[in-house]
């Protein structure tokens, strides 16, 4: 059954059925009513694709995640389901496994299934990214990371401070050998800025920066046993950490583990401390000292900037930090008299 054949039978014009249908103009009471007999007894639905053209506007958000299984993640992501199902936009959602490739490539699909905009959950903003986006004219919102390239709006952690606080909260408990397992600088926001965070502590406080107590290697768990390992692995023990600020939550988790399993006792022989605050932290033994945000308000108003930039209630781009907020757990302590 298409719009022809529906029209026939009602004995009216296609125009008619599409002013029923869409409301969008008056009809006369009884042919409305006699439209909508049919429409339900034959069962008739409308295409959505042809509507969407008609109006140009597809009411559906693509977002681009860099990956689905960091609670962190999951949790902004919900933030932003709130607001746009609030506001009857539908999801299209995209895991680019962290791929430059991959996000290039679902740029391009969201423009081809017109999406009404796209929130990018930002991590390394390339020249191919800057290029295509300005291509396809989109409207855009970055979550996560500057949004200067593409001049748009941005949802950014406050990443810098967030460190540099939980490293001077490490050095008023009495340390000053403070490790770090970090990650490359793909990541601006959160591997340069955290360990720019943690060096302007380390550099207020007088205390030299020591290469040696700087571990650099991935995101992932078996990461953070090594780069413990590594850093407890300094030949001479006087110049290995009392305390270790971990890039990351999973950095954290594991290296806390690896220094129980080898005969450390956390936070007794040594503190450990980190940012992001998953609820995993809550649990373990010990309950990790942390920053957390609030991520899930991220998510919200990276989905309400999408949304008025859509509207036009929002012409200038604009960029929102997200405050940290300090969590004194259990594997911090007094810097231990050596």
């Amino acid at each position: 059954m298409n719009i022809k054949e529906l029209a026939r039978r009602a004995g009216v014009s296609i125009s008619t059925i599409s002013r029923v249908i869409n409301n969008s103009a008056y009809v006369s009471p009884e042919i409305r009513e006699r439209v909508e007999a049919i429409i339900t007894e034959t069962g008739y639905r409308p295409n959505s694709l042809a509507k969407d053209l008609l109006r140009n506007k597809t009411d559906t958000i693509g977002v681009l995640l860099p990956r689905i299984d960091l609670p962190t993640f999951a949790a902004m992501f919900e933030g932003i389901t709130d607001v746009l199902n609030q506001n009857g936009y539908n999801i299209l959602l995209a895991n680019t496994r962290d791929k430059h490739e991959d996000e290039l490539k679902y740029f391009q699909l969201f423009y081809e299934k017109r999406v009404d905009g796209v929130i990018y959950f930002a991590t390394g903003i390339t020249e191919d990214h800057v290029r295509l986006v300005k291509q396809i004219r989109m409207p855009l919102v970055v979550l996560g990371h500057s949004g200067e390239a593409f001049s748009c709006s941005a949802v950014r952690l406050e990443n810098f401070g967030a460190a540099k606080a939980m490293v001077q909260h490490l050095i008023t408990l009495g340390h000053r050998r403070i490790g770090c397992i970090a990650v490359p600088d793909h990541d601006v926001d959160i591997s340069t800025h955290r360990k720019q965070g943690y060096r302007s502590a380390l550099e207020e406080a007088g205390i030299a920066f020591d290469e040696r107590l700087m571990s650099i290697g991935d995101f992932e768990y078996p990461w953070g046993e090594r780069g413990a390992a590594a850093l407890m692995s300094i030949p001479d023990k006087a110049d290995r950490p009392t305390a270790i600020f971990c890039i990351t939550d999973r950095l954290a988790v594991a290296a806390s583990g690896w220094l129980q399993r080898n005969g450390y006792r956390v936070p007794e022989d040594i503190s450990v401390a980190c940012i992001d605050d998953p609820v995993l932290l809550s649990y373990t033994q010990p309950r990790v000292t942390t920053m957390g945000f609030d991520y899930n308000r991220a998510g919200v108003t990276a989905g309400q900037m999408i949304i008025n930039r859509i509207n036009g209630t929002q012409a200038e781009p604009q960029e929102t930090f997200m405050p940290f907020s300090f969590r004194l757990r259990d594997s911090t302590a007094p810097c231990p008299q050596m």
